[in-house]
């Protein structure tokens, strides 16, 4: 039997309470562009996710830079796309940063210490201030929460270096 083979990454779907107050957050605070708008209703969506009267609202966005310094080619490229539920609705609940199943976005930004500065004075709620790290190069990292508690990590791409990362071999690892 043959592997599936994954060729592209295409978007990471966020689920949101609020679409506007998460528009505001993702667009407008931490400056991701705009690429479209869309609205499903029932139909395929139901099919798809196995859940009767489905009615979602999206908004799609992507970083200005493309994915991990690789610009974007033709097309929309990878998006971040903003999901509120307005039937059936979402349930809301918050869990610890190392609960499984969880995962977080990492978006890389020119400096972290300047971008926490102006998301504190915005009122975001942030895990620790900047941390540096200098075990392949020297940069800092942050972890913060949009507003509905997703888990954001902020990585510096402009000021520091970064060494490429040499895989180790561990014990406890196949690779």
């Amino acid at each position: 039997m043959a592997n599936a083979k994954v060729i592209t990454l295409d978007h990471v779907a966020v689920m949101v309470s609020d679409l506007e107050r998460s528009l505001r957050f993702y667009h407008d605070l931490l400056g991701l562009d705009f690429v479209a708008s869309e609205e499903h209703e029932d139909g395929p969506i139901s099919m798809m996710t196995a859940l009767p009267g489905v009615h979602m609202r999206e908004y799609r966005l992507r970083p200005a830079g493309g994915v991990n310094g690789h610009a974007r080619v033709a097309g929309q490229g990878f998006t971040v796309d903003l999901i509120q539920w307005i039937a059936p609705e979402s349930p809301t609940d918050r869990y610890p940063i190392n609960h499984v199943p969880s995962s977080h976005i990492c978006f890389g930004v020119e400096s972290v210490p300047a971008t926490y500065d102006m998301l504190v004075e915005a009122g975001v709620e942030v895990v620790s201030p900047p941390v540096r790290f200098d075990g392949e190069g020297e940069w800092h990292v942050l972890f913060l929460y949009d507003p509905d508690g997703n888990l954001i990590e902020l990585n510096e791409i402009g000021t520091g270096t970064q060494h490429e990362h040499k895989s180790k071999m561990h014990y406890w690892s196949r690779y």
